[in-house]
């Protein structure tokens, strides 16, 4: 038996349009300009939502520093997002086959993600039939996020895995560091959103490029 746990934004759905519909449409209603530029976006996700709207005021407005109204700002965008998250959300090609394969045989399969607990269940519900997945986490008050170990410990010592029987798949620098901090296997995509160049640099213990290959190593692994 394996346990194979998932990030969510960037590894197993494609959350851009989403985030940048609900950006975009906040910073224009507080009279700021639209972020239309995809690859600045990818570039900015994933290190909180502060720094998202931050730096995407900034992208015009390159020395804007009025944490107040950047403050108001994100509420206002964490309102709206929590409120719809799963609008032009979409699988990655061959995700959701990939999870349906391991349940099959025999894997335990987690999703844990820095996104708010109580938006990502919902959200996993919506675009994923319930009970696809063992167990799903996200990111509750007063408990460290990702890359500190401590949720995805507890996920491993809740199903009595050996470290060395734990995948954890992300497409992030925060998801290999997570993994390296845990002690359990890394395993980072290109999908999403880092480049390869950029995830090959930060030396996980495997990189792939399609579901498919994936579903290869996790096998390999096993044995």
């Amino acid at each position: 038996m394996k346990l194979i746990a998932f990030d969510v934004d960037g590894t197993l759905l494609d959350t851009l349009d989403t985030i940048n519909y609900h950006v975009n449409d906040t910073l224009v209603d507080y009279g700021f300009k639209e972020v239309n530029d995809a690859k600045y976006m990818l570039s900015i996700l994933g290190y909180g939502s502060y720094y998202l709207i931050e730096k995407s005021i900034q992208y015009h407005e390159k020395d804007y520093d009025n944490k107040e109204k950047i403050e108001e700002v994100l509420q206002e965008y964490t309102k709206r997002y929590n409120a719809n998250p799963s609008y032009l959300t979409k699988i990655y090609p061959g995700l959701e086959d990939l999870v349906r394969y391991l349940k099959e045989n025999d894997y335990l399969v987690a999703a844990y993600s820095n996104k708010p607990d109580k938006v990502l269940k919902p959200l996993m519900v919506d675009i994923f039939e319930e009970g696809l997945f063992d167990y799903i986490e996200g990111q509750k008050v007063g408990v460290p996020s990702k890359p500190h170990p401590q949720v995805l410990n507890t996920i491993v010592e809740m199903f009595e895995m050996d470290k060395d029987q734990v995948v954890y798949v992300g497409d992030s620098d925060v998801d290999v560091e997570t993994a390296k901090n845990a002690g359990v296997v890394s395993l980072a995509v290109s999908w999403g959103f880092r480049s390869r160049e950029f995830l090959e640099n930060l030396s996980p213990d495997y990189l792939v490029d399609t579901a498919e290959e994936a579903r290869e190593v996790i096998d390999k692994l096993r044995g």
